[in-house]
């Protein structure tokens, strides 16, 4: 007696092997996209943080160059100017800058700090403010890296016929502006300047 076979038995070992191998094409095109698609989200908050870091640096300079004071910048070893900067390897720059601070019955006192900006030994980028004013007195200082690892950076400083890149210091000399030019991998060269406000 015969058995009649139904045409509906159910899937071949061949077409087992080929609904797998299909479902693994999918399912690695899925796991790749995914990848990429994390990978493209790190790159943009890489960027977007980078971009942060910028607009903040250039916001703190512009407030700190705009509200220069002209007071004296005492520090030891060094003859006393208003403005102190160079160039160089090891760019700096001091300068004493006023400030406000809420007082009593909503009033506004203002007060002088001494900012600098420099690169640390790790190469970044900082800013540094100091309460104390004349060396020898006990303030707070504050430290805040501006950009964690900037490639080439140089400071300039504009005497009103044009750009370079040290600033004798003189007892009275304050730049008509300063910029900060830094090289990143993402951005290229970016020029953070700002007009003094005296």
């Amino acid at each position: 007696m015969k058995h009649a076979t139904h045409p509906e038995a159910g899937f071949t070992l061949v077409e087992a092997m080929v609904s797998l191998f299909i479902f693994a094409l999918v399912a690695g095109g899925a796991v790749l996209l995914l990848s990429q698609t994390l990978q493209a989200q790190g790159r943009v908050e890489g960027a977007q943080e980078e971009l942060r870091a910028l607009q903040s640096a250039r916001s703190l300079l512009v407030s700190d160059i705009a509200q220069i004071a002209p007071r004296i910048v005492r520090q030891e070893n060094q003859l006393p100017a208003v403005f102190r900067a160079s160039g160089g390897a090891r760019p700096t720059m001091s300068f004493v800058r006023a400030t406000g601070d809420p007082g009593a019955a909503d009033q506004i006192t203002t007060s002088l700090i001494a900012v600098s900006y420099f690169l640390d030994e790790e190469g970044r980028l900082v800013r540094e403010t100091n309460d104390a004013i004349d060396p020898g007195a006990s303030a707070k200082v504050r430290r805040r890296v501006l950009m964690s690892a900037p490639g080439a950076t140089t400071f300039e400083f504009n005497d009103g016929t044009g750009w370079r890149q040290d600033w004798s210091a003189s007892a009275y000399g304050i730049p008509r502006a300063v910029a900060i030019t830094v090289k990143l991998p993402r951005y290229g060269s970016v020029r953070l300047q700002a007009l003094t406000g005296l």
